[in-house]
């Protein structure tokens, strides 16, 4: 079967990438052994289009795009095409190999080459590649400067064979060493098996199902819905079986490991006898759902027919479940969810993107929301009102003058990095929730508690803008270019660290001698943070690197091994 295979992906590819892929490094006509070249022309369309083809089925990307983002050539440094999704935060890269006769996998050589590829992306040093990866930089670098960029690795052939375990090796390797701190890089492998499969599901296929719905009711007017409780070990089958396709194309689908993922993922692993209480749950919309007449009447367990089945809500919740169930498959046999399906059948035009938009939006509680739960935020406000300066600490409100005023968000940063524990500082890039979850302890109470004046806050807010604008100005497009940008939490403390700030209670005290002195000060610093990450850190991302508490904190002592100190 396994060449029957092949050829079937190969008139798919055909039919689908002809004219689509540029194969001009081709078009020699004065070669002399016609039949070789047009052969080689033949295996580099079918590998490119298999890239292309990767790219289109798990980005959700249309062939004609997709196809523009085939890097494949002389000097891909091994990346066979590129393709950064901005509404998911995925950055995907692909390496592709097309084997003619169904067999083996990718070889060593061909890996590390690829790993090393994405070790010079990640660095930006675009003068390794092609012309055709440094078309893509903007695309690229607009990718790297983001922090909540996650990196997927696609390793596409069409052999039948596994990798080899000195390839898995060194995958793994690298994605150890990538995700020190939060796992920003995954990588997947597409063999012969998946890219069929691929192939004769489609994308624009419908995901029809059965779901076994425990204490079930439904509602019947004005539009038919069924709801109740669902094992979490069938939602993992789902995100196995349909992952991306079963999330609707108007939300993100899953995000990985977030601040509420990890909640998610947390419940799961320690108390999942009350996920069910902790979960806000799904919502399905299906084109029609259908219950079968097993257990008849009886409400404590029905088996529904569902078609055309789209998660509108909750992917953060399957997509936990998924990751929670591939590690341990034993820990979810108790954990049930609740969940509604609504079907469309009767439902008018339009209906279905509004409840997309509705459950997406309505009602959310983002967790800073609880910060408003602090008595003192509300004394911070007024004290800063009579200042006539504007402090905005609940979600919704603008600020409608920034020269003048100032939100929590930029209020928690900024008190973060003037701390005086580096953890602070090192949370405000990594898990910035994490600084208000709960605002009876630490770190909230250390940062915001009656020894703070209304006076100080507003001048620490002041003073990190002005470290803040000095960052943007430095920035550039290479590694080092990433520094101001990605360690710029960290270097603002390293600022607030070297200033004199004295007196910030007395509103009679300027300033502006110290606000004069950063522009030079933040120059120097992230000069010399580059130097340090180039003597100790070298092969580290920096978006990762600054998310490590003992990489900065080396750093940091480096610094000060560099600098006379002055504490604040």
């Amino acid at each position: 079967m396994s060449i029957i295979h092949v050829q079937q992906i190969r008139a798919k590819l055909v039919s689908v990438f002809t004219n689509l892929i540029d194969l001009s490094d081709y078009e020699d006509k004065n070669v002399k052994d016609q039949d070789k070249h047009a052969k080689e022309k033949e295996s580099a369309f079918l590998s490119r289009s298999l890239a292309a083809f990767t790219i289109s089925a798990i980005g959700n990307l249309e062939p004609e795009n997709a196809a523009k983002h085939v890097t494949d050539n002389y000097q891909d440094n091994g990346i066979d095409a590129i393709y950064f999704d901005d509404r998911e935060k995925k950055l995907f890269l692909v390496q592709s190999k097309w084997h003619h006769d169904g067999r083996g996998s990718i070889d060593r050589g061909d890996c590390l080459k690829f790993i090393n590829g994405v070790k010079d992306l990640i660095h930006l040093s675009f003068s390794k590649f092609n012309k055709k990866v440094n078309n893509l930089s903007k695309e690229i670098t607009d990718a790297l400067y983001d922090v909540d960029t996650r990196f997927v690795l696609l390793v596409s052939h069409t052999g039948h064979g596994s990798l080899g375990t000195d390839i898995q090796g060194d995958l793994d390797k690298f994605l150890s060493e990538m995700n020190d701190t939060s796992e920003i890089v995954e990588y997947k492998v597409l063999a012969q098996k998946e890219i069929h499969s691929l192939v004769v599901i489609g994308a624009a296929t419908p995901i029809d199902f059965d779901v076994t719905i425990k204490d079930w009711g439904q509602v019947r007017e004005p539009y038919t819905s069924f709801y109740g409780r669902v094992e979490a070990t069938e939602i993992s089958e789902w995100m196995e079986k349909y992952y991306p396709r079963i999330f609707d194309p108007n939300i993100r689908s899953f995000l990985g490991k977030t601040d509420i993922n990890s909640s998610i993922s947390e419940t799961l692993e320690k108390e999942p006898e009350k996920f069910w209480y902790f979960n806000n749950g799904i919502t399905v919309l299906c084109d029609s759902i259908k219950k079968k007449p097993i257990n008849g009447n009886s409400h404590d367990f029905g088996v529904f027919e569902c078609t055309n089945v789209s998660i509108v809500n909750g992917a953060q919740t399957v997509g936990s479940i998924g990751s929670a169930y591939a590690k341990s498959p034993d820990a979810l046999k108790d954990v049930t969810v609740m969940i509604r399906f609504i079907s469309l059948e009767k439902c008018p035009d339009g209906f279905a993107t509004r409840v997309t938009r509705a459950t997406n939006t309505q009602n959310r509680v983002e967790s800073r929301d609880f910060i408003s739960l602090d008595p003192y935020q509300q004394e911070l406000q007024t004290q800063l009102m009579l200042d006539g300066i504007e402090y905005n600490y609940k979600a919704g409100n603008t600020i409608s003058n920034l020269n003048s005023g100032f939100e929590v968000v930029e209020a928690v940063v900024s008190l973060a990095c003037f701390h005086s524990d580096l953890s602070y500082a090192v949370l405000a890039k990594d898990k910035i929730s994490r600084l208000w979850e709960d605002v009876n302890k630490p770190p909230y109470k250390a940062i915001f508690n009656p020894s703070l004046s209304s006076i100080k806050l507003w001048k620490i807010v002041q003073i990190h803008r002005s470290i803040d604008n000095i960052l943007n100005a430095l920035k550039g497009a290479d590694k080092a270019g990433t520094i101001p940008v990605h360690g710029n939490r960290f270097l603002a403390r390293q600022v607030f660290r070297r200033l004199d700030l004295k007196n910030l209670d007395d509103p009679n005290s300027d300033i502006q001698d110290a606000v004069n002195k950063i522009p030079e000060m933040t120059t120097q610093l992230t000069g010399l943070v580059r130097q340090a990450i180039s003597i100790q850190y070298p092969n580290s991302y920096p978006a990762n690197l600054f998310r490590n508490r003992e990489k900065c904190q080396n750093i940091e002592s480096w610094l000060d091994s560099q600098l006379q100190i002055t504490s604040i």
